[in-house]
């Protein structure tokens, strides 16, 4: 009896584990989506300045977004998402 209450306990928590890495995979998806975006915004806002201050901002905003969205993508790669 303590058996199978001892495996239907593990199976409930890697039930929940397995949720719970789900829900962190589809925030990480979505999140990769959005740095994404921005960084396509900031490349088109880049191409239509003429001023030197808002070039420099915004090459700025282009080295943090590529920044960010290379290290989402790592992330993704070890957590097993190929989905990219």
């Amino acid at each position: 009896m303590e058996i199978s209450l001892n495996k239907a306990i593990n199976n409930v928590v890697k039930t929940s584990e397995a949720k719970a890495l789900a829900n962190e995979r589809v925030i990480l998806l979505k999140e990769i989506e959005k740095v994404k975006g921005e960084l396509q915004k900031a490349y088109k806002n880049f191409d239509y300045v003429n001023d030197s201050l808002m070039v420099d901002y915004y090459t700025y905003q282009i080295k943090a977004y590529e920044t960010m969205f290379e290290f989402l993508i790592k992330k993704a790669k070890a957590m097993g998402i190929s989905e990219l």
